[in-house]
């Protein structure tokens, strides 16, 4: 299919063929057949990825704060590759589109193949003939709504959430300083709404055009105006002003404020600057509200990817139903988007779109459309690399987020008689920019290509961890072995289903515990062979917060950070022991995010002893990761994979590196020549499995079971 993408590196636009999105459960697939160009977002977009990397990091400074703490911790090479994939990954442009539904998702209800819909949502609702997007964000389109009116919708709830945090009454007068496309929109949404409207622009024909949809008064910008508010406000000034401008100047903030009668309202919804004049708005006491895109949902993963609506009688409209309401208002006519279109684009011209939003032509434009074949073929790729399935290992990628494309697959690459022969991703646009980067043949948003593909022979799994088990039990069924990045599985359920695929066909399964493949981790190792006695182990991890709402703190997704992360410390203790765990003992802070701060102890069948300290609380000052090892007068401590101090008796060995290695290459080629001469990888399918279960037992620990 066609999408519109961008490259965040150069700002490179283009219309490229790229996969097509599969249906997957809580989502609607839908083929489009109009989507919107948002003006002002967009054209925001394209200037930061325009712009060079020096003007990027101005932008981002907390970005570039980030990039020198991974310096300082994993080194400049890795960093780079890092930095090198982020930058490289594709942008899809668009969020505001309508079409009909293809198919529907597991647990979507009232929707069905066929229908109508409009959808929003940066990342779903792209300009493309085909999306994939989630149910909250997906509403149907009434009777007597075209879908040329119908793809504005998105654009429309960001007007009509500005329109309820104003918070108004019928017959008040309200304020509407910048009349472009949201202005045009907010001018009919106040009328609608028995307000008397005051709109206000730069530009005549924008002033005009407000007027048409019922203004009661429209002016340009000048020092008349607030005289002509006081003079239809009998002298009080206007109840609120709804600043829908996009600028860098701060005079629309000023003015608004100037505007309002004593204890007004001020609306900021356009994106301007916040640098609010005292000496106007104290005197009146005056309210300063910011409206937050389509309305309630908006930037909660909760809402708007796992499908949990909010409590109707608790909020009463919601992201999806400030779409439905602009809908319902196309449809009585209270709404008019077609005569804001100035402008209409196949999809292939979308050059000639992008163009007249960035102002390189002398040609007004307003509302830009584009619109979609209503045929869409699922396009064969272009190869990229000749496969030679007899004398190489072919791999399917499953997965490549920015740990696959900017850690396993530069290393991947590099491995001599391994070919990578697929990648599958959600979106079609990063599954076709990592296939042209890394030489991948086939790239496609449907993993059954890779378990239909006799020439893969190894199935990696870098996807979210609740898919994990899945595609590892599909693998192995269709006859693959597998590396899967960490956790193997969420539950015990599911592991025991991976354990039961495993006997039934006999194949390899290794998950990427990579840190005891790390050299300093195989130095403690062998620091301590020959041993009689048990080791006394010890582990301080800094983990540091993750944002709240993260997919990998949702038990159902990403599994937490028990299951998700701390397999990783169980496993090298297991490695650095060669044994098993025999006893967990668990507990957490009682606060919120306990089980982000646990401490856990260990005991192995050979006697040795784990000391877990995993905390969100430390400072960032402090390296992540601490170990100690101790036993029959000899000390390891390894600090963070770059420091490594071996002692015994009086005498101490300190080796330092500049880069973190903590095993991802040593690792990946160590599976690969295990496959090659048809040997089981030193890390154990049985290891594996024990891992995870010990992570499940530590869970079950700290909730008292």
């Amino acid at each position: 299919m066609k999408q519109v993408i961008q490259s965040l590196r150069s700002g490179e636009l283009a219309v490229e063929e790229v996969p097509a999105p599969i249906v997957v459960p809580g989502r609607v697939l839908v083929k489009n057949r109009f989507s919107f160009v948002s003006p002002g977002t967009e054209r925001a977009n394209r200037e930061i990825a325009k712009s060079s990397l020096l003007e990027k990091a101005r932008q981002r400074p907390d970005q570039v704060k980030k990039v020198l703490e991974k310096i300082q911790t994993e080194g400049f090479s890795s960093t780079f590759q890092k930095v090198k994939s982020r930058l490289e990954e594709p942008v899809p442009l668009g969020y505001s589109c309508a079409g009909e539904v293809i198919a529907v998702g597991e647990g979507v209800e009232g929707l069905f193949p066929g229908d109508r819909v409009a959808c929003a949502g940066a990342g779903y609702a792209n300009h493309a003939e085909i999306v994939c997007v989630p149910k909250n964000l997906v509403a149907k389109i009434p009777e007597g709504v075209a879908d040329e009116e119908a793809c504005a919708a998105t654009l429309c709830a960001i007007a009509l959430q500005g329109v309820r945090v104003a918070d108004l009454r019928l017959g008040e007068a309200v304020g509407v300083i910048g009349l472009g496309l949201l202005g045009q929109i907010v001018v009919q949404l106040l009328k609608a709404n028995g307000c008397q409207v005051f709109g206000i622009d730069l530009d005549s024909d924008s002033v005009d055009r407000a007027r048409s949809f019922g203004a009661d008064l429209s002016a340009i910008r000048s020092e008349d105006v607030e005289k002509l508010a006081l003079s239809m406000t009998q002298g009080e000034g206007l109840d609120a002003v709804i600043l829908t401008a996009a600028t860098d100047s701060n005079d629309p903030v000023e003015l608004a404020g100037t505007l309002c009668r004593r204890k007004g309202r001020v609306v900021a919804v356009g994106t301007l600057p916040m640098n609010i004049p005292r000496r106007i708005y104290y005197p009146k006491e005056l309210e300063l509200r910011l409206s937050t895109s389509y309305g309630p949902g908006r930037y909660d993963p909760e809402y708007e990817e796992r499908g949990k609506d909010y409590p109707y009688a608790y909020v009463r409209f919601t992201e999806q139903r400030n779409l439905e309401t602009a809908l319902s208002l196309m449809a009585e006519g209270k709404l008019k988007i077609a005569p804001l279109v100035t402008h209409s684009f196949s999809i292939e011209d979308a050059k000639q779109a992008y163009a007249l939003v960035e102002g390189e032509t002398e040609e007004k434009s307003l509302g830009i459309l584009f619109r979609y074949d209503e045929k869409v073929e699922s396009p064969t790729p272009p190869s990229h690399q000749s496969m030679e399935p007899h004398d190489q290992i072919g791999i399917g990628i499953l997965g490549a987020g920015q740990f696959a494309s900017g850690v396993l697959l530069p290393r991947i690459q590099k491995i001599s008689g391994v070919a990578m022969s697929h990648v599958i991703t959600g979106r079609g646009a990063t599954a076709s920019t990592v296939a042209k980067r890394y030489e991948i043949a086939n790239a496609g948003c449907d993993p059954i290509a890779v378990y239909q593909d006799p020439s893969v022979d190894v199935v990696l799994i870098a996807t979210r961890h609740h898919l994990h088990a899945e595609q590892t039990i599909a693998s192995v069924d269709a006859g693959k072995h597998v590396f899967v990045e960490k956790p193997l599985a969420l539950n015990r359920e599911d592991l025991s289903k991976i354990r039961e695929a495993v006997e039934r066909k006999n194949r390899v399964v290794m998950v990427g515990f990579n840190r005891r493949f790390s050299p300093m981790a195989r130095e403690v190792k062998q620091w301590f062979e020959p041993r009689t006695g048990p080791l006394a182990m010890l582990a301080r991890i800094n983990a540091g917060r993750l944002e709240k709402g993260s997919w990998l703190l949702d038990p159902a997704e990403g599994g937490g950070r028990i299951v998700g992360e701390v397999c990783h410390f169980v496993d090298l203790f297991q490695y650095w022991s060669g044994s098993r765990v025999e006893d967990v003992q668990a507990t957490c802070l009682h606060s919120e995010g306990g089980d982000q701060n646990i401490s856990v102890l260990l005991r192995f069948a050979d006697g040795s002893t784990a000391s877990l300290v995993y905390t969100a609380e430390g400072a960032q000052a402090v390296p992540k990761e601490f170990y100690e090892v101790h036993s029959e007068g000899k000390s390891a401590q390894l600090d963070d994979f770059k420091m490594l101090t071996l002692s015994e008796g009086n005498k101490s060995h300190t080796s330092k590196s500049r880069a973190q290695d903590k095993g991802h290459t040593a690792e990946l080629e160590h599976f690969f020549d295990c496959l090659k001469a048809g040997k089981i990888p030193e890390l154990s399918f049985e290891s594996c499995v024990e891992t995870t279960e010990t992570t499940f037992r530590i869970l079950d620990a700290i909730r008292g079971l």
